[in-house]
């Protein structure tokens, strides 16, 4: 059976990014947090423009991911290809597809805002971690963004982390 989590890193108010798509409001706690999580999963899902503002980052965010499978949702079709453990699809449709041929039953969809909307908008999410950080944008990214949609929500659990982050575990109710 499978379960997809969308997991994303935000400002108190619900922001992932500034609105020039820099994430330097985040803490690194949130970065560790995401890859300690991934344990639990099959696969991370993210947008390309998230996967771009990944490979600009310092060559140890990209160490961190070596072992863990990665599925990068794009309409471009002229991106270097050069991870062995990163594969590309062109829909969500396409991207389920090779998550069933490939035996990944987990997913763990982290961005960004366009990704989350679209999976949220086919009613397939089932859970929900929020990591809040310690800090407010007045404008910016949020964590959805797209079609609407609308989604009941049950609080499963709430974590203190470190660095002052807090982490919130949502159950999407269909």
């Amino acid at each position: 059976m499978r379960e997809i989590t969308i997991e994303m890193a935000c400002s108190i108010n619900g922001l992932i990014a500034t609105n020039d798509g820099k994430e330097d409001f985040l803490l690194y706690r949130g970065w560790e947090i995401m890859i300690e999580l991934l344990k639990e999963y099959d696969v991370l899902i993210w947008g390309r423009k998230t996967w771009e503002n990944i490979l600009s980052w310092e060559k140890n965010y990209l160490n961190d991911l070596k072992n863990i499978n990665i599925i990068i949702l794009s309409r471009i079709n002229d991106i270097k290809r050069e991870y062995s453990n990163v594969t590309y699809c062109n829909s969500i449709e396409s991207c389920l597809e090779m998550c069933k041929k490939l035996k990944y039953n987990r997913l763990l969809v982290s961005g960004g805002a366009t990704i989350n909307n679209a999976f949220m908008e086919k009613n397939i999410v089932n859970n929900i971690i929020l990591n809040y950080n310690p800090f407010i944008l007045n404008e910016g990214i949020p964590l959805f963004i797209g079609n609407y949609f609308e989604s009941k929500l049950k609080l499963e659990k709430f974590v203190e982390e470190k660095s002052d982050i807090l982490q919130v575990h949502y159950k999407v109710i269909n």
